[in-house]
C-alpha cells in the first residue's frame, strides 16, 4: 500500500500517464495493475469508513 499522503487524485494522475506509457509498451503494466489495485482500495476503504460512520451516527 502506498502512503496516505499521496491523494487519490494524484494516484489517478499517474495512471492516465501510465496507461499512455502502457500504450507504448506492455512493460508498464505492473505499475498500471498497481495503480489501478491502490486506487480501488482506497475506494474501498472510503466507502467502509461512510458505512462506519452512517452505523454510528444513526
Amino acid at each position: 500500500m502506498l502512503p496516505r499522503n499521496i491523494t487519490i487524485e494524484r494516484l489517478q494522475e499517474a495512471r492516465i500517464k501510465v496507461a499512455q506509457l502502457v500504450l507504448i509498451d506492455r512493460v508498464y503494466l505492473p505499475i498500471f495493475e498497481r495503480l489501478e489495485n491502490e486506487i480501488a482500495t482506497r475506494h474501498h476503504e472510503d466507502d467502509l469508513v461512510a458505512r462506519a460512520t452512517a452505523i454510528v451516527n444513526g
